[in-house]
């Protein structure tokens, strides 16, 4: 049997998994509304083939992840963006 602090260390492991990729940019899901946009999956990370001003990145299959100006200025054609994903 494991012993509580066993069980401590496997909830922090986990609850810490869930967060290695970094943060996500772009659409935030809101889980009180759900949506009829074609998502992908929750979020993704795709490569960034294209930029379309003011804020939408395009990721190869041609999904789109809508950014705030900043973020749409410091991100490189090229680049990886965990981001949720919008199907066209």
């Amino acid at each position: 049997m494991l012993s509580r602090t066993h069980l401590l260390l496997v909830a922090i492991a986990l609850g810490s998994g869930c967060r290695v990729n970094g943060p996500v940019i772009g659409q935030t899901a809101d889980s009180r509304r759900p949506t009829r946009d074609p998502v992908l999956a929750g979020e993704v990370t795709l490569e960034v083939i294209t930029k379309r001003a003011p804020d939408a990145l395009i990721a190869p299959d041609g999904s789109t992840c809508r950014v705030a100006p900043d973020v749409y200025a410091s991100t490189r054609v090229g680049s990886l963006v965990r981001c949720r994903w919008l199907r066209n």
